[in-house]
């Protein structure tokens, strides 16, 4: 998917966010500013939005000499889903469908997205769970998931965000006893899943931890590893968690399963859905089906 000029003003906010987790340092918060304005204005928009913001993000890491500038944030978006997962889970065991509701918890775990926004207080955490069970998802799609899930002998499911991923767990469960491979990021960008978050949100237990070798969010096939390409090229289902999956793999050569909410209007526009849909959407290599 290619950036459109929305994104731009979105690129500039997502690092203002940024650096607000690490920094009161006005001239520092200029500084780095100033350098993403110049970068966005360089930047070909035939190339997706996680290309732009794996740019920024370098950026701000390099000025303020963090690493990783959302640890509290993914932090408290595992514990908060740690919480949450105990009332989730009598739910997907107790449903009349477990793996259709499963998804809906999985998708769910998608609003725990802060390259939208770095405020934990914004996020309606409180109503998950209700507005989990009410959400309505395309039948035909969960069910056509669900018959590749039985077909595969080996599963890769691409992670996206911290907190997200304990609700994931919920999802892999109904994918054993295939051998699942749960992708994260090779190093920390935004609050996208890293291996820290994979073994405190207990998803090691589940399935084998893989990483796609570099620090970009979603899945940028030209910058991973051969490891990592192997097992997206292998593996018998491939499951892509999150908007910066879809932004780059909407073009993939191979078949998938995008699973997100449309968080903002280009995206919405790209899959033709409103603001606020969740969707389960089945990807043959080039198109959508």
């Amino acid at each position: 998917m290619k950036t459109y000029l929305e994104c731009i003003p979105c690129f500039v906010r997502q690092a203002y966010d940024a650096l607000r987790q690490v920094t009161g340092d006005e001239e520092l918060m200029h500084r780095v500013l100033r350098r993403v304005l110049a970068a966005s204005a360089e930047f070909r928009m035939d190339l997706s939005p996680p290309e732009m913001a794996q740019a920024i993000h370098r950026i701000i890491r390099e000025e303020t000499g963090d690493p990783d500038p959302y640890a509290e944030i993914k932090a408290r978006s595992n514990a908060a889903a740690l919480r949450l997962l105990e009332e989730a889970r009598p739910l997907v065991e107790g449903a009349t469908d477990p793996f259709a509701m499963a998804i809906r918890f999985s998708i769910a775990g998608n609003i725990m997205d802060f390259a939208l926004t770095s405020n934990m207080d914004e996020l309606d955490l409180s109503s998950l769970v209700e507005r989990t069970i009410r959400k309505t998802l395309d039948d035909a799609a969960v069910d056509a998931l669900r018959q590749a899930v039985r077909e595969a002998r080996t599963i890769l499911v691409l992670g996206d965000n911290a907190g997200e991923i304990v609700f994931d767990r919920l999802l892999v469960e109904r994918m054993l006893p295939a051998k699942v491979l749960y992708a994260v990021k090779g190093s920390p960008v935004i609050n996208d899943a890293t291996r820290d978050d994979a073994r405190v949100s207990g998803m090691d237990r589940l399935a084998e931890i893989v990483d796609t070798g570099n620090d970009a969010p979603g899945t940028l096939l030209a910058q991973c590893s051969a490891t990592f390409l192997e097992h997206f090229k292998t593996a018998d289902l491939v499951v892509a968690k999150g908007q910066a999956n879809y932004e780059t793999l909407s073009e993939a050569d191979r078949d998938l399963f995008f699973l997100t909410q449309v968080k903002c209007p280009v995206i919405g526009r790209d899959l033709n859905k409103p603001v606020g849909s969740w969707v389960v959407q089945y990807h043959r290599g080039g198109g959508h089906v």
